[in-house]
């Protein structure tokens, strides 16, 4: 797989298992982390950890952002995919419950960090005329479940965000999709619900997130403003 691919927030959940499948595919991987403990973690479980290179951000500042992507391009002369997975949840109470800072914090983690990213990816692919860029959602942007709005609604606007980009990058052949998982079977998400049985409660498994995201991308899938939900066995 001769692509060079972006993957942000690698050192999470999500990211081990999407560092892996595009490692063992071939892909030349560029990574963000914001702890260098956790970079080096995600490096010591790799078998070859010299193939990645990571570069720490900040993804919710903007100048931050730019200076990720022009590293990127210092070492390559294009960009063939982004892989957006940085993100963030919280439990809340219902709106009534939830405060300013919260509702910023959820739409900065989810909403602003996606913009950033894709912008800067959008703008290097309008230029080569080629590039992919998927997105992670949540099933609860379509649910809009009571007592979690702050992290829907910040869900509802990165899907929203996707279908407008593929729109917008049709000309330039350029392919934008979101996933759109029901709760993936992180170990944070362990922690934080100790009660429940992953397997009976259907969570989806991180590998599968991950072979979707590298199918896409590796055999250049005709699914520019796709949403592709992924909730499971239940």
């Amino acid at each position: 797989m001769d692509k060079t691919i972006l993957i942000t927030g690698a050192t999470g959940g999500l990211g081990p298992a999407v560092v892996k499948a595009f490692l063992t595919a071939g892909a030349r991987l560029y990574v963000t982390y914001t702890s260098a403990k956790k970079y080096q973690q995600l490096r010591a479980e790799l078998e070859d950890p010299s193939k990645i290179t990571g570069i720490e951000t900040d993804l919710t500042d903007e100048t931050q952002v730019k200076e990720l992507f022009k590293k990127v391009l210092d070492r390559n002369d294009h960009l063939d995919g982004l892989c957006h997975l940085t993100g963030g949840f919280w439990m809340a109470g219902d709106i009534s419950e939830t405060s300013l800072d919260d509702w910023n914090r959820m739409f900065d983690l989810n909403l602003r960090t996606t913009f950033l990213c894709a912008r800067e990816a959008f703008r290097i692919m309008k230029k080569q005329k080629s590039g992919y860029i998927i997105t992670v959602s949540s099933k609860q942007a379509l649910a809009l479940p009571a007592g979690m709005g702050a992290y829907a609604l910040s869900k509802g606007g990165v899907l929203g965000f996707a279908e407008l980009l593929a729109k917008e990058g049709k000309e330039y052949n350029i392919s934008v999709a979101t996933i759109l998982p029901s709760t993936i079977d992180t170990e944070a998400n362990r922690q934080s619900m100790p009660k429940t049985d992953p397997d009976e409660a259907g969570w989806v498994k991180p590998e599968e997130i991950a072979n979707v995201m590298l199918a896409l991308i590796k055999e250049e899938m005709p699914i520019s403003g796709t949403a592709i939900k992924i909730y499971g066995k239940v």
